[in-house]
């Protein structure tokens, strides 16, 4: 496979301002490709165009549909165009759901399904056929994670959204990245250590795999994957899974 499965295509990455998505920029501009940065901290985003020599930091918020339009229309007029949309942003909390707070609910609902479905609307008009969005989604989705029920199941309505827009848009491509668990990240920063304690001996009763992948070495595979979707529009590609190997 060519070093450059990217090369001349124009990315936008929502959710970069640290660990896959910053990875995956990364990997991008390695891949050969052009890409914008989106996150609602914008001087993470201007370090990493200063780390990664080239690219276009547009920060904003795309749970806002005013904010979701201006990244996607910026992002576009930089680079010309849209490819790929990639939508990287997500956020979890450890509760047991009988102490889950309706706050805890709405915020994570509003990262992991509003800003998603905003950003896609957004990033649409400037996708054609061969285009793509992607996703990323979650293992746990499956898992059935003890103590993770808001993000959980906020990956599953994800999910589910994405089934639903390729229904409402046949001519455009849209893929579910199911993701395990990666390191090293700021996902457990959210997360106070007894809680976590407590979840990591419930996932070990439910024989929850805890193997991890670094984000780089994943957000390499994935923009390889997504370049060779690119490469090739006229097979559909719903559906891509990463998860650590097990030896």
């Amino acid at each position: 496979m060519t070093d450059t499965p990217l090369s001349g295509r124009r990315v936008l990455v929502v959710g970069a301002s640290s660990g896959i998505g910053a990875a995956l920029a990364k990997a991008v501009v390695s891949a050969g490709g052009d890409v914008a940065v989106s996150a609602r901290r914008s001087d993470r985003l201007d370090a990493l165009v200063v780390e990664m020599g080239r690219g276009h930091a547009v920060p904003g918020d795309t749970t806002i549909p005013a904010e979701a339009r201006r990244v996607a229309d910026e992002a576009a007029a930089a680079m010309g165009g849209l490819d790929l949309m990639v939508y990287v942003a997500g956020y979890g909390v450890l509760q047991p759901l009988v102490d889950t707070d309706p706050v805890v609910w709405t915020d994570v609902f509003q990262v992991n399904v509003v800003g998603a479905n905003l950003a896609t609307a957004a990033a649409l008009g400037h996708l054609d056929r061969t285009g793509l969005v992607a996703f990323i989604s979650s293992r746990t989705v499956e898992d059935g994670n003890a103590l993770f029920a808001s993000y959980s199941a906020t990956k599953a309505a994800l999910d589910q959204c994405i089934r639903i827009w390729r229904v409402e848009h046949p001519d455009r491509r849209f893929v579910r990245v199911v993701m395990g668990n990666t390191h090293p990240t700021e996902f457990a920063d959210h997360m106070r250590p007894e809680l976590l304690g407590s979840a990591l001996e419930a996932w070990e009763r439910q024989a929850i795999p805890g193997g991890l992948m670094d984000v780089d070495e994943v957000a390499t595979a994935l923009a390889r994957a997504l370049g060779l979707a690119l490469d090739h529009p006229d097979v559909d590609s719903p559906e891509l899974k990463f998860d650590a190997r097990v030896d």
